[in-house]
């Protein structure tokens, strides 16, 4: 069942989880990550990229979003989930996506932008092997 839905940006409730998936493909998001590439040279925003950020930004912003979140990114989805174990498990969830949707409302003010700008050497951008 879907909980919250956006052009690029789907939570939804799936038996015993309660999933999150960023499209990256969207063109909104596009957008944001080539702006986001001009602050830091060579930056990919696929999947693994969103993962890496939205780790350090709930982390540091909102760790309650990010306790009990496991992510599985793979290509141009960001996806995580957390484990369904009672109803608010799935207010968590739109929660999360509600805060990811903000996050995107304020790209030039206090956002994603200047995240990148000003703590991009602290989010750990690597890569898992293939």
């Amino acid at each position: 069942m879907v909980l919250l839905e956006r052009e690029f940006l789907t939570i939804s409730d799936e038996g015993d989880r309660v999933w999150m998936r960023l499209d990256t493909s969207k063109e909104a998001v596009r957008e944001v990550a080539a702006k986001m590439a001009e602050i830091r040279p060579g930056l990919v925003m696929d999947g693994k990229g969103w993962e890496a950020f939205l780790k350090y930004y709930l982390e540091g912003n909102n760790p309650t979003l990010l306790k009990d979140l496991v992510f599985e990114s793979e290509g141009d989805l960001c996806v995580a989930w957390y484990k369904k174990i009672s109803g608010f498990t799935k207010v968590k969830g739109v929660s999360l996506g509600n805060y990811i949707l903000t996050l995107f409302g304020e790209t030039q003010e206090k956002g994603l932008y200047c995240v990148i700008r000003d703590e991009g050497d602290f989010i750990d951008w690597k890569k898992d092997p293939d």
